[in-house]
């Protein structure tokens, strides 16, 4: 099996950082994206890194991208960035995973365990701790999920390479934009499966992550807690 890696950071990002897009911004003197494809470029299993970044930054990408990653633009939509970079994956990769760029401490124990699912499709998730409460439009609390069957997504997600870019295909055609590359596979190619995460693989969305993610970095340990 030859895996491959496409990392997800194609969209403006413009909520967290302002005038700098929340992938470039420096968590403990680094940025967030290259905190995030860091384990996937030193991972031995890992044998194309593929980054992409919104269409202006990728014809002019920041330096500190290592030399070795393939950067294509994205697209409008997540999906599309996703579509992006699977076309730039080499014919003979077999298995790819999805990253998304704002998830800077993703660890190689997690990695590793969406690797070892392969073939099957899996995606690193963590079991959910807070009740979840199904909400209607007007505000108005329809139903209670049992939280023992709920956990919350993360990446990387693993798939066959071929049966993804067949589901994108499929989701495409049908004018389906999705946020989620597993559940275009479920609803294309079949089931998919989790593995555990880690509570650390937090995702950098809102101006308050900044500060957790640079706690965190000072706290490796932390980081890389499950």
């Amino acid at each position: 099996m030859r895996a491959a890696a496409v990392v997800v950071a194609g969209g403006s990002g413009r909520r967290v950082g302002g005038a700098v897009r929340k992938q470039y911004l420096e968590i403990a003197g680094k940025p967030v994206l290259l905190r995030a494809i860091l384990p996937f470029l030193q991972h031995p299993a890992i044998h194309r890194v593929v980054v992409v970044l919104p269409a202006d930054d990728a014809a002019s990408p920041p330096g500190w991208l290592a030399p070795d990653v393939t950067v294509v633009p994205g697209g409008a939509e997540r999906g599309d960035s996703v579509w992006n970079g699977l076309a730039a994956l080499p014919d003979d990769v077999d298995f790819v995973l999805v990253h998304d760029g704002a998830r800077p401490f993703v660890t190689r124990e997690v990695v590793d365990r969406v690797l070892a699912m392969a073939p099957r499709a899996s995606i690193a998730a963590v079991p959910v701790t807070d009740t979840i409460k199904q909400v209607a439009h007007d505000g108005r609390i329809t139903g209670t999920p049992d939280r023992a069957l709920l956990w919350q997504a993360q990446t990387p997600q693993g798939f066959p390479r071929d049966r993804l870019l067949r589901a994108y295909a499929q989701a495409r055609n049908a004018g389906l934009a999705a946020t989620d590359d597993a559940a275009v596979y479920e609803r294309y190619e079949g089931p998919v499966w989790v593995v555990t995460g880690s509570y650390g693989n937090l995702k950098v969305t809102r101006p308050e992550d900044l500060a957790v993610a640079q706690a965190l970095a000072l706290a490796p340990e932390a980081g890389a807690s499950e």
